[in-house]
């Protein structure tokens, strides 16, 4: 093995001498021969992967890249060399550059496949830009009149989002996956999504939100009739009533636990109002006393724990219409 990367090191030393002489000129050759160069440093850059010299073999292949006019591919191999190099953020940045080359020379599908590639670069190391990527290569899909293919990369930026616990950006895509499935008529992965935002709402203690979204989504055909339209009413109502068995009984069920990973789990900690571990209950923070001027915290309220939570509803309404008028839309 040794002797073998050797063998290939010094063949790629090689094919980097032959490159540079096509890119110079001389009183016989005008100008440089660039596709020949391109063509020696991609050659140079495989060498010294096999050789294990990545750093070598990613300055080759972006050589590679600046000397061929279409120097997409020689990106990209780049980007996969400065990946094992553990350098995710300079490879992601040149599979960018890939794409935006795919994009101008009327390629746009293929830049959508480069995204999902780089996307999956980072997936681990920098969450946020694979999600970032994921959905640039479904708008790019979308732009293409490809819907189908446009679904997949927004199911994996919702994950993502999800893990990192950024919920309305996780709902704005949820929104948009669910107007692509109209688009295809798949109106079964449409319910799906709106049991899944009807958690999320859940999971962040707004009601309100999730009970729109929840009525709302009688609009899409067949889904009052629909298992989820039954599994969204019945943890609504838990939530409502703070019947805490019932909410644990109603997310134990298989429908549940077959919607995407990170939704499962948000499912399985969901917690009604008074429940430990509910979010927005336990936390302290100043309320208006309609009845008086001054101001009171949570822990005076907890005398009354329902006035409480009636508070915490109207104020959420509010917020609901505010949302509603800046967005519209379904849920």
């Amino acid at each position: 093995m040794a002797a073998l990367q050797e063998r290939k090191l010094q063949e790629g030393l090689r094919l980097l001498k032959e490159a540079e002489k096509f890119e110079k000129t001389s009183w016989l050759k005008w100008k440089p021969d660039w596709d020949s160069a391109a063509d020696k440093y991609m050659k140079a850059g495989t060498c010294f992967k096999t050789a294990k010299s990545y750093d070598r073999a990613a300055d080759a292949f972006k050589k590679a890249a600046d000397a061929h006019s279409n120097s997409n591919a020689a990106l990209e191999q780049a980007a996969s060399v400065l990946k094992e190099m553990k350098n995710v953020t300079e490879a992601v940045s040149l599979v960018e550059r890939a794409v935006e080359m795919y994009r101008q020379s009327g390629n746009p599908d293929t830049g959508a496949f480069a995204l999902i590639r780089g996307a999956k670069m980072c997936d681990n190391s920098d969450p946020a830009k694979a999600a970032e990527l994921y959905i640039s290569a479904s708008e790019m899909n979308v732009s293409e009149d490809k819907v189908r293919e446009a679904i997949e990369p927004l199911s994996k930026a919702i994950n993502l989002l999800l893990k990192l616990r950024r919920f309305p950006e996780a709902l704005k895509v949820m929104r948009q996956q669910i107007k692509l499935y109209e688009q295809v008529e798949n109106f079964q992965m449409m319910f799906k999504v709106v049991l899944s935002m009807v958690v999320v709402h859940l999971h962040e203690s707004d009601y309100v939100a999730a009970d729109n979204c929840y009525k709302e989504s009688f609009e899409i055909p067949g889904f009052g009739s629909s298992e989820e339209a039954v599994a969204a009413e019945k943890v609504l109502n838990c939530f409502d009533q703070g019947d805490a068995d019932g909410m644990k009984s109603c997310t134990s069920q298989a429908l549940f636990t077959y919607l995407d990973n990170e939704i499962a789990k948000l499912s399985r900690s969901l917690r009604v109002p008074g429940d430990t571990g509910a979010k927005g209950f336990t936390e302290k923070r100043l309320v208006t006393n309609s009845n008086d001027d001054h101001l009171k915290t949570d822990p005076q309220l907890s005398a009354n724990p329902e006035l409480n939570y009636t508070g915490q509803k109207e104020a959420s309404n509010e917020q609901a219409i505010k949302d509603e008028l800046e967005e519209g839309g379904l849920c």
